[in-house]
């Protein structure tokens, strides 16, 4: 497996992605042209915003990954909530790497109703990943009382 920039520390590499995510918003900004694959069209904003918190997390830029996710989940909320449940996922994986894990826990907790409305073993996966992280926190009273929650309802 490849190291990651924010790994390695590889600054080039961090900067040649964010060059390259400023210029898809710019050219995402400016709309489709008629030389753009048709399927362009249907990319909109929220998907760009989801994307970029996946390249910002995966720099080790959390707080730009987490605000990407959360404006995606706002965009997707009620016409994709799968979408949507995914991003606040990866919005509580960015908080929870920032140290900020009360928050990390609130964002979590709004993904789980959804998971179980969609029956989808992906989003449950990526819960359920989650709570792994949550390992070096798991004496914590907030840590606990999350898990119980979690089996709770995903058990229902």
């Amino acid at each position: 497996m490849q190291a990651r920039p924010a790994e390695t520390g590889d600054g080039h590499s961090a900067r040649q992605v964010e060059r390259l995510l400023v210029e898809a918003e710019r050219s995402h900004a400016q709309g489709a042209t008629d030389r753009d694959p048709e399927w362009t069209v249907m990319y909109g904003v929220e998907e760009l915003n989801a994307e970029a918190g996946n390249c910002w997390r995966l720099l080790g830029a959390h707080h730009r990954a987490a605000a990407c996710a959360e404006a995606a989940v706002s965009e997707f909320n009620e016409r994709l909530p799968r979408s949507a449940q995914l991003n606040r996922v990866h919005a509580a994986e960015a908080y929870l790497e920032m140290g900020e894990l009360e928050q990390a826990l609130i964002s979590v907790r709004t993904a789980i109703p959804v998971s179980k409305a969609l029956s989808s073993a992906r989003s449950v996966e990526l819960i359920r990943r989650f709570d792994d992280r949550l390992e070096p926190y798991g004496d914590s009273v907030t840590v606990r009382e999350f898990r119980d929650h979690l089996n709770a309802e995903l058990a229902a």
